[in-house]
């Protein structure tokens, strides 16, 4: 059942990988990497990922659990390689795991990872758990998008002169919309990240170092207690006053979102400002961005901007909020006055397509390795790397190419004895993914290759032409 799903890590992987530890015809050494290889992206989530995976010991019972499953399914599992794990190794796949350190921008192809087997004869391996590696799309597409918002905001901040109050205009409405848990932990830390406003209440366990907040908020189930929501308002500003707080967000379409907008404001703002109260009217359902255009100026006739905003809940994205602020600033809207609770709409569309998540062998066989595919976007890389920086951009060299100083960190490793090395995630490790997020300037969109790479690469190309010229003359 769910409480199950991590229980056996050995049940974590593609069916058909049960079949190639004897359709190879080698398993003695490989590396792989990981890419996004169709945009840039900042990386999140992945050593956590891996860290909860890898630091499951293998067991004996894990094993005969996973041949009663591949019996299920007319299969035979490779008991004899997880045998050896738990005979030779502890029960900790011996393999190392090397990836950038989370928070960097990885311009599109990037091999942002890279895991090879640290003991001979282990090399499947390498991409045993090649589809839990994957799941690692979500945190990172999550990541990316927050990332973009946030420098969003900078650059209004910065055309208008706004104060850093700006940054609360985004809030995240998405912990309802979410599949699971998971996804829900992966988005709220993501969003927590580089944004500010959230209702994400389970995120300040996770990240008790974010700099985060929320106002308290009337719902419609709340409002609908009034025989008249009138006096909902009237007690909601007064009931916010006594408990200290300074915002109170309002719901206005329970019943007649126009009529909050001609009749009430003007009696609700003078009370708000009397209780030293902020009330941010939300429109949600209708034309709202109209009706937020009409609070703006009912509430500049009557002198109550000080003491009056909106945010805007329904149906956001990142791409409706630049759309709705463009629209705001053609009708002469100040942006800062409008505020947007984004919900599903900031990851609903995040797949592993989305960033071109893949993991391509590098090495297999005793030679280099790539997929020479005939859609450039699909190419891999050859050999064992090493990503460094040459003026200021993020290169691939081979592993062996120069002794500038490679990026990579090693997020798990096990050479076959005692315990593995393991970099854990936490509230300190995302502290420095917030940090080293906010100095990334993402202006290279596509990594570069060393002379060396290239070279490489140019031979594979070289074999597989004359290998198609054969097969036309054949």
């Amino acid at each position: 059942m769910l409480n199950q799903i991590r229980q056996n890590p050995l049940l974590l992987t593609d069916s058909y990988n049960l079949s190639h530890t004897r359709l190879k015809c080698n398993v003695d050494w490989e590396v792989s990497h990981l890419y996004n290889r169709s945009q840039g992206m900042i990386l999140y989530g992945l050593r956590e990922t891996i860290a909860s995976l890898l630091s499951i010991r293998i067991t004996e019972e894990h094993i005969r659990e996973a041949e009663r499953g591949a019996a299920m399914q007319g299969l035979k599992f490779p008991s004899e390689l997880f045998e050896r794990v738990v005979n030779e190794c502890n029960g900790y796949a011996p393999i190392a795991v090397e990836s950038l350190p989370e928070g960097t921008w990885c311009p599109a192809g990037t091999p942002f990872a890279q895991v090879y087997n640290t003991k001979m004869g282990f090399g499947e391996l390498v991409t045993w758990w090649e589809g839990v590696f994957m799941h690692a799309y979500f945190p990172s597409g999550c990541a990316t998008e927050a990332f973009r918002m946030r420098r969003y905001l900078e650059q209004k901040q910065r055309q208008y002169g706004y104060d850093d109050s700006f940054f609360w205009k985004l809030h995240s409405f998405g912990f309802r919309g979410h599949r699971s848990l998971e996804d829900a932990y992966w988005a709220g830390t993501a969003w927590n990240l580089a944004l500010q406003g959230t209702d994400d209440f389970h995120t300040t366990l996770h990240t008790p170092n974010a700099f985060i907040g929320s106002i308290s908020a009337l719902a419609h189930k709340v409002t609908q207690q009034y025989d008249d929501e009138l006096d909902c308002f009237r007690h909601a500003i007064d009931a916010t006053a006594q408990a200290g707080e300074k915002v109170v967000a309002l719901v206005i379409d329970t019943y007649d979102a126009n009529r909050v907008i001609r009749e009430y404001l003007p009696e609700l703002g003078a009370r708000a400002r009397e209780r030293g109260v902020r009330i941010v009217l939300r429109p949600d359902s209708g034309d709202v961005l109209r009706q937020a255009i009409d609070i703006y100026e009912a509430a500049r006739g009557h002198g109550l901007l000080d003491v009056v905003g909106v945010i805007i809940g329904e149906g956001m994205n990142f791409e409706r909020v630049r759309q709705y602020d463009e629209q705001l600033e053609r009708e002469g809207v100040p942006i800062s006055f409008v505020s947007y609770g984004v919900g599903a709409g900031f990851y609903q569309n995040v797949s592993r397509d989305t960033l071109g998540w893949a993991m391509k062998t590098a090495f297999s066989n005793g030679k280099d390795r790539m997929k020479f595919s005939m859609v450039e976007l699909k190419r891999s890389l050859p050999g064992k790397i090493k990503p460094v920086l040459v003026r200021g951009e993020l290169t691939v060299e081979a592993a062996d190419e120069s002794e500038l100083e490679g990026l990579y960190e090693t997020v798990y490793r096990h050479d076959g004895d005692g315990e593995p090395a393991l970099l854990l995630a936490g509230p300190d490790h995302w502290a420095a993914v917030r940090e080293r997020m906010r100095k990334q300037t993402a202006e290279q969109q596509n990594v570069r290759l060393s002379a060396e790479i290239e070279r490489k690469i140019r031979r594979f190309a070289d074999l597989y032409l004359q290998t198609e010229e054969k097969k036309e003359r054949g």
